[in-house]
């Protein structure tokens, strides 16, 4: 048992740092300079495959894990969790619109305004029910997720803004934002200064109108985040108001890309505290 153990992680080892070597054109030697590197380290762990991180990677328990340290009615509310083909056949939204996604996988998501809508989309959900996310990617937070699908209340459009915080040990590092409806993103500092940097999409140059929910952010994250080396907690806000989404174990599955493409030192430099304006 210890042998077949110990050559699995071998070859997820060899598997992530093929994987970054394709993507970085280096090796993650430099897990407290570079911010990829730190999240190689994470991947390539035993961490990763905790029980706090597999049950919080199931987007229906992380709900219940965010409320639980917040409160209730800090997430989206949950319309119904759907776990068979047949009940995704015979299931309907009562209200709309609704978002869709399997509680399993990552990058899946379905907007359903309508009745027809849903009917359009029930291939595809049901396919979904077959997918086993960890064989792609072979994050180990992935293996062994119950397959179900989760339906959400649409969060509606006067919460402009989505983004994520960036913690490390418990402390919020790095805040990035999206417009929701121009798709504009900038990431910044706890202090508000722009980093003039993006991870995963091109950077658009953005600036929220109002940082009342700041505050409120920074606190909350810091609960959330308490009991990780690292997560990125995801919200929605209306300047205001903070609703937050799913707790994400690696960005990209740690290979994101930063743009600029020089923009991963600086962001670094913010994430580990050392970046001087």
């Amino acid at each position: 048992m210890r042998a077949h153990s110990l050559m699995f992680e071998t070859v997820l080892y060899l598997r992530h740092l093929f994987q970054f070597l394709e993507v970085h054109k280096r090796l993650p030697i430099r897990p407290n300079t570079l911010f990829n590197d730190f999240l190689f380290q994470l991947k390539a762990s035993s961490e990763l495959g905790s029980p706090l991180r597999t049950f919080i990677t199931d987007k229906e328990l992380a709900k219940i894990y965010v409320e639980r340290k917040l409160g209730a009615g800090t997430t989206s509310a949950t319309l119904c969790v759907l776990r068979t083909p047949e009940e995704v056949e015979t299931y309907l939204p009562a209200t709309y619109p609704v978002v869709i996604k399997p509680t399993h996988s990552c990058g899946r998501i379905v907007l359903v305004f309508s009745e027809s809508d849903y009917h359009k989309a029930k291939t595809q959900i049901k396919d979904w029910l077959n997918e086993d996310y960890f064989l792609g990617g072979l994050e180990k937070n992935y293996a062994k997720l119950e397959k179900k699908i989760i339906v959400e209340k649409y969060i509606d459009d006067t919460f402009a803004i989505e983004g994520s915080v960036h913690c490390m040990s418990g402390e919020p590092k790095i805040i990035s934002l999206i417009d929701r409806k121009t798709k504009e993103r900038q990431s910044f500092d706890t202090n508000k200064s722009a980093l003039g940097v993006s991870l995963g999409y091109p950077l658009k140059e953005f600036e929220p109108k109002d940082w009342g929910f700041l505050y409120s952010l920074l606190k909350s994250s810091r609960i959330l985040s308490g009991e990780f080396s690292y997560i990125r907690v995801d919200f929605y806000t209306d300047g205001e108001r903070v609703l937050f989404g799913e707790l994400t174990n690696l960005p990209a599955g740690g290979n994101g890309k930063f743009f600029p493409a020089d923009g991963e030192k600086k962001f670094s430099e913010v994430f580990f505290n050392s970046w001087q304006k």
